[in-house]
């Protein structure tokens, strides 16, 4: 049996050599199908887990009340009108009539001028609780966060986002320092770790926080806030949370059926819905790609080798007069179709590989390389080649001798 397959394996390097330009072609139809699979898999799931972590650096199971008519085009939010009327006893009824809530924090944001002798930056000042960065997933880098005490008499102590504390402070320590948040001192406490920007499109390095008591009353002097983040006890119960609240603040703000909210209420899923489409047509359109590539190199191999029969029936014939059994014919051919699908499958492979790594260093996106979809699309090119080598294979084993022989 072993020196069966050997003589099979030495006739079909031999027909590689005679069928060079056709062989190659139906090698390529696989590879690129096996290629195109790998790809498509790689980089959405890479895709998909990049959209993962920036859901986690947003924060655990979060839902963001804004006020007034807020849109997110393209990752970002765009305010489309704008209100006062969220208060921060919404935010108390939150906690305490929305079931699967585990914490609320009102917040209030303002763009002020911040200037620290002849150098002034624009910066969003956000004015929240303490418990923000726990929320948020962001930690302090230098120095502390505000305390309890702090909070509840609204000092007017700060926390630089790192891109404030460079453009103010360059290579200085700021700790301990004050600098002027529109005409009001404020004493820099601390400095957080450089975050970049997060899914709402809001560059958080560029964020000076504040006791919320601070921002309201001694920065800007107002008895509403513009945001609220509430986190859910489970990402699964974020649908209904999102559901009561504004059920509540409808009810809350005295808006009847028909009119419009004057607030938004938003989760992770809402900034990432572009994505997750973007996402989601990325992968039925490689899906689809993949299956045309199949196909062809399926018909590829299927017509080379039928292609390969019709010039070789004398041969056929040669090696069934001499006592060559329907099987072994029938293996040859099978294995003949098996190899150039291998051969098309490793290829296919090797450019996956390669292609998928260099996509994931160019583009900074995590590595998320399958070894169980690398093997699943290398077996799916061997069965493409086995599929398309059964008939010709059959109709090779069912030549007669005498009727080979005579177009000799």
């Amino acid at each position: 049996m072993t020196h069966k397959i050997f003589l099979i394996f030495a006739v079909i390097i031999r027909i590689f050599r005679e069928y060079r330009l056709r062989s190659a072609l139906s090698v390529l139809g696989v590879a690129f199908g096996t290629f195109a699979l790998i790809t498509m898999i790689s980089i959405s799931n890479s895709m998909k887990e990049k959209s993962r972590l920036e859901v986690e650096k947003f924060g655990k199971n979060l839902v963001v009340v804004k006020s007034g008519k807020v849109r997110v085009f393209r990752r970002r939010e765009r305010s489309i009108t704008t209100a006062k009327t969220l208060k921060l006893s919404d935010a108390y009824f939150i906690k305490q009539q929305v079931d699967h809530v585990v914490k609320v924090l009102p917040s209030f944001q303002i763009a002020y001028p911040v200037r620290r002798g002849g150098t002034t930056v624009f910066s969003t000042i956000i004015g929240v609780g303490r418990e923000y960065p726990q929320l948020r997933n962001i930690y302090v880098e230098k120095g502390r966060f505000y305390t309890e005490d702090e909070e509840k008499t609204g000092q007017k102590v700060i926390v630089l986002g790192y891109k404030v504390a460079k453009d103010l402070f360059k290579n200085e320590d700021p700790i301990g320092k004050t600098i002027l948040i529109f005409r009001v001192p404020c004493k820099i406490i601390g400095v957080m770790e450089e975050k970049g920007v997060d899914i709402s499109g809001e560059d958080q390095d560029s964020l000076i926080y504040t006791p919320l008591k601070t921002a309201m009353r001694r920065l800007a002097n107002v008895d509403y806030i513009n945001t609220i983040y509430v986190q859910v006890d489970n990402r699964e119960n974020i649908p209904y949370v999102k559901k009561n609240i504004r059920q509540l603040l409808r009810k809350r703000h005295h808006i009847k059926k028909g009119e419009k909210d004057d607030f938004t209420v938003l989760s992770p899923d809402d900034y990432l819905r572009m994505e997750k489409e973007a996402i989601h047509i990325f992968s039925v359109l490689g899906g689809v790609s993949a299956t045309i590539s199949f196909l062809i190199g399926g018909i590829g191999i299927l017509s080379i080798m039928i292609l390969i029969i019709n010039e070789r029936t004398e041969e056929i014939g040669i090696r069934r007069a001499l006592g060559a059994k329907k099987t072994d014919i029938l293996l040859q051919f099978i294995l003949e179709s098996s190899f150039i699908s291998i051969a098309g499958g490793f290829f296919g492979v090797v450019m996956g590989v390669f292609v998928s790594e260099l996509i994931f260093l160019l583009f900074d996106l995590p590595k998320t390389l399958n070894l169980h979809w690398v093997f699943l699309s290398f077996s799916l090119s061997v069965l493409v080649g086995i599929l398309s080598g059964i008939y010709p294979a059959y109709k090779a084993s069912n030549i007669k001798p005498v009727e080979a022989l005579r177009r000799i």
